[in-house]
Parts: C-alpha cells; structure tokens; sequence
C-alpha cells in the first residue's frame, strides 16, 4: 500500500500499519551551499517509477488510482481493501474521513523545554512527514533561457538550522516548497515556516498517479509544518483560515491568465488578525506574505 494511507489515523490506522510499506529506492547525497555549511538532500522513493498505483488523499477520502490515473469504484482493490460506489476507501462498509485540519502533531511535548530542545523536536516531527512527501517528476528540458537542463527532485534537504521539502537540484537553487528554518539573525526569528502555494486543487489539471497524488499529498504536508511551528490548537485555526481559501477553485482569469489551477493565493488572503498571536508554547508569531509565499514568524 502506498505510503499515503498513512495518513488514516486512530485504530484504522494500528490496524494497517503492518501493510503499509513500499520498496525504498532512497538514497543520500550531499551538497555544499552558502559558503561551508553543508546541507543533505535524501531522495524520494518514487524515483525513477511511472504512473504506478497509488493511494490519494482528496477531500478528506482516500481512492485509488490506476497505472493509468484511474480511480476505481465498487470494487476491491488490487491490494485488497474495499472502496465504494464513488472510489472512497471503506472499513466494514464505512467512507474512512482522514479529519485534514485536526491532524495532532503533539506539540505539548515542546511545553518546559528550551529553545534548542524545541527546535530538534520540530525537527523530529517534520523529518519523517518531508521524508514519505511524494515529489514531482524529474526534468528534462530547456530552462528560462531555452538552455537544456536537467533537474532531480528530490523529497527533503535538511541542515543543522533547517528543513525543507519537495526540493529541486537545477540551475534555480532555493530552497523547497515548504519548509523550516531555525534561528534566523536578520529577522531575530525563532523559526521561520514557508507554506507554499501548491494544494490538491491542482491535481484536477493532471490525469497521471503520480501528479495526482503529489498535489493532493500538500495539505498534509502544509497542516503538518503549519502545527509545528506553532503548535497544535493555534495551527489548526490558522490552517483551517488558509484552507478554507484554497479549496475554493476560484476563476482562472482572476489568477493565471495561463488558465494554471489556483492552489493558496496567499495575496488574496487577509492576514491583519494573525499578527502577534502567541503560540501554544507561549512565543509571539506573525504571519506574512512575501510573493505568493506564506511565512509563519516565531520571534525569540
């Protein structure tokens, strides 16, 4: 089963744990960046992989899709679990609802710890959610200026003060879509949490496994990093602000005249009441938008 379903939470998810793995191609590079700090990129498990079936969160229900991006109904599925009459998967005859803005990153754990202490747990909690993220395809093709390129996707690049995920090695550099940033001097942060603008209205665009599951697979991610950062209850009102938004198809016109799908359009959202708020650990945070980039701001 893919590594989504694990998402499914409670006894459900006890139950299935033992079925849940999948074969890991994974492997570690390194690289050195910004002078001498030296940062590691582990690769993701789907590399070199197409189109093969997948499990895919979407709404709250999990489907299963094809070696061709089809969603199957009425049926037991290839790996022998039960899904309706519209694709949801099903235990004893029941829809399972994933709850996605009720996520529990157990965030009390941070309570009488240090700011050090603080930051490795955040960094614990992160690692394995980067780790099993689902990234795109790997490039090939001309860059901006029509030079040939060549670009690796990659599941997640940490350092000793940071985390991301969903990262490319190319000619662009930067850091991936969403990630974590600890102790940043210039801004006098405790951490800074970057939420990208990918959301699984995307996947409406693509007809593949692959595309599909990996758009569908950024609500977790972002719930997830939005509730490390700050905590679970104040998390789930901030995510359920953005999220409210992004599922929301809003027209095109009003967005991409390229007729690209939405996602979080971070400039349409009002963010005057999230500025010093407290943190469920008791740090003052602001939430700013720089581009089409939402930045989460711990201060010390």
């Amino acid at each position: 089963m893919n590594r989504l379903k694990k998402l499914a939470t409670g006894a459900v998810a006890g139950a299935l744990a033992a079925a849940m793995t999948l074969t890991s191609f994974a492997a570690n590079i390194t690289y050195t960046k910004q002078g001498s700090v030296t940062n590691y990129i582990k690769t993701d498990s789907y590399k070199g992989y197409e189109n093969f079936p997948c499990w895919i969160w979407y709404q709250g229900y999990c489907y299963y899709y094809d070696q061709n991006g089809n969603y199957l109904t009425n049926t037991t599925t290839p790996d022998g679990y039960t899904v309706d009459e519209l694709g949801r998967w099903t235990v004893n005859g029941n829809p399972i609802h994933n709850g996605a803005g009720n996520y529990k990153m157990h965030t009390e754990d941070y309570n009488g710890k240090s700011d050090d202490e603080i930051w490795s747990l955040m960094k614990e909690k992160l690692i394995p959610v980067y780790q099993d993220a689902i990234v795109g395809w790997d490039y090939d093709g001309p860059d901006a200026d029509g030079k040939q390129i060549h670009i690796d996707q990659y599941s997640y690049g940490y350092g000793a003060d940071i985390i991301w995920t969903d990262k490319d090695t190319s000619t662009y550099g930067g850091y991936g879509e969403t990630g974590i940033e600890h102790n940043d001097q210039r801004f006098g942060t405790f951490v800074t949490a970057w939420i990208g603008n990918y959301w699984s209205d995307i996947e409406r665009k693509y007809n593949n496994a692959i595309d599909k599951a990996y758009y569908a697979n950024k609500v977790d991610i972002k719930e997830k990093t939005i509730k490390a950062a700050i905590g679970d209850k104040i998390g789930t009102e901030l995510f359920n602000y953005i999220k409210q938004h992004a599922d929301k198809t809003i027209p095109d016109a009003e967005w991409n005249p390229n007729n690209e799908p939405d996602g979080i359009i971070p400039s349409k959202l009002d963010f005057s009441a999230w500025q010093n708020r407290k943190t469920d650990y008791g740090k003052t945070f602001s939430v700013e938008v720089t581009g089409e980039v939402i930045n989460i701001k711990v201060y010390k």
